[in-house]
């Protein structure tokens, strides 16, 4: 009787060894206590951002730490949790204490050596030993500072000041929120110089500038270098009530993308990367064009139909099917699909499949990954569950009798 027990015993262990190593390597983060869980896991020392990031902060804060300060939003308004927007504050001064004049103040770089050698706005280009309330880059061996990495970083920080005035429970970031709008304001300004109405075609746009400073090249810059600043500039606007400078340029960035769109098969919409030029747009960056255009949806500045055309570009040429994602607009190729997690997924408010594709894509290929936009994908996810759940349906075939 006693050998016949064996086998059972080593069954039951095999199971709790698979188990187990399920446990550690797949976390669908379905819940606000599965984030955090995960997040833990991977961040046991520190909260990720935190240290010095280098010789290109601009590089660091655009494509990592502007997506963690997007995700601790995203966390904090799904569930009202200001521990996240603790996060936030931590992650955003660390940013600000990194921007190349708060670094030249002190002394960790040295503007006479460390000059701005290209693409930087004409001011500092004609004036390269003064620091620019900016966050360098060095790429292709060149020391420059763009209004893409600007956009990026910024936009986050205005997401975090939106969200902080939106909610009751957040008023007493208030205070932070506004020392912030204006270090934002500072680093949006420089690029006036970079930016023109009406230019070669371009209702507004902002251009490339000559290494020399002497003015602007005929090139504009991609349109998702545009659509993120616009994203700040849209929030600034707001921020400020309206009207102001800020909303002229998003409006004509946006009126940039209207004029030049495609209207295609399947009620979709497809555009180029660089308006000037003939390349489509990629999934990736288009994110950033879609995050831009959702913003002025919400502020009057898009319509339904519009947002419906781009709900049906994601179903219909975005999306392929089974967890994959085109590389381009048009469907063409096939790319990462973490993309479709954030800004895309906010076109579930015209169509519902937009929240079924995120959980397809993420429950498929990215239940490991553990990087910030993957991060910010599952936040956005759990705050569309968390919004849909919380949706009171009235009941079906309600008969009212009137009483007599």
């Amino acid at each position: 009787m006693i050998k016949n027990i064996f086998p059972s015993f080593k069954l039951i262990a095999t199971v709790l060894l698979i188990s187990a190593l399920l446990s550690t390597t797949s976390y669908a983060f379905q819940n606000q206590q599965e984030w955090d869980s995960a997040f833990s896991r991977k961040f046991v020392a520190q909260d990720p951002m935190l240290g010095d990031p280098g010789v290109s902060p601009g590089e660091e804060f655009a494509w990592q730490g502007s997506y963690w300060v997007r995700a601790y939003v995203s966390m904090a308004n799904a569930f009202n949790d200001t521990k996240y927007l603790d996060k936030a504050v931590k992650l955003i001064d660390n940013m600000f204490y990194h921007r190349d004049d708060a670094r030249a103040a002190r002394g960790a770089i040295n503007m006479g050596t460390d000059y701005y050698q290209v693409n930087a706005p004409l001011h500092y280009l004609k004036n390269p030993q003064v620091p620019a309330p900016s966050w360098r880059r060095t790429w292709s061996g060149q020391r420059r500072i763009e209004v893409l990495l600007d956009g990026m970083i910024t936009q986050s920080i205005m997401r975090f000041v939106d969200s902080v005035y939106s909610k009751p429970q957040f008023i007493s970031y208030q205070a932070k929120a506004n020392s912030y709008v204006t270090k934002v304001k500072e680093t949006v300004d420089i690029w006036d110089d970079s930016f023109a109405y009406n230019r070669n075609g371009a209702p507004g746009s902002y251009w490339y500038p000559q290494a020399n400073g002497s003015g602007l090249t005929s090139t504009d810059v991609p349109f998702n270098h545009s659509a993120t600043m616009g994203t700040t500039l849209l929030l600034l606007d707001n921020f400020y009530d309206g009207n102001t400078e800020y909303g002229k340029k998003a409006l004509a960035i946006l009126n940039y993308w209207k004029q030049s769109r495609r209207e295609v098969s399947g009620n979709a919409y497809d555009w180029n990367y660089y308006f000037s030029r003939t390349s489509g747009e990629d999934v990736g960056h288009g994110h950033i064009d879609i995050g831009f255009i959702n913003t002025a949806y919400r502020f009057g500045l898009v319509t339904d139909n519009e947002m419906q055309f781009l709900a049906s570009t994601l179903k219909n040429k975005v999306y392929l099917g089974n967890g994959v994602v085109a590389n381009y607009l048009n469907g063409s190729g096939e790319g990462p699909g973490y993309w479709v997690g954030f800004d895309w997924i906010d076109l579930n408010k015209f169509d519902p499949r937009a929240l079924e594709i995120a959980e397809e894509v993420y429950n498929t290929k990215y239940l490991n990954d553990r990087q910030a936009r993957v991060f910010l994908g599952w936040a956005d996810i759990i705050r569309w569950k968390n919004q849909s759940s919380t949706v009171i349906t009235p009941p079906q075939n309600l008969i009212i009798q009137a009483m007599n």
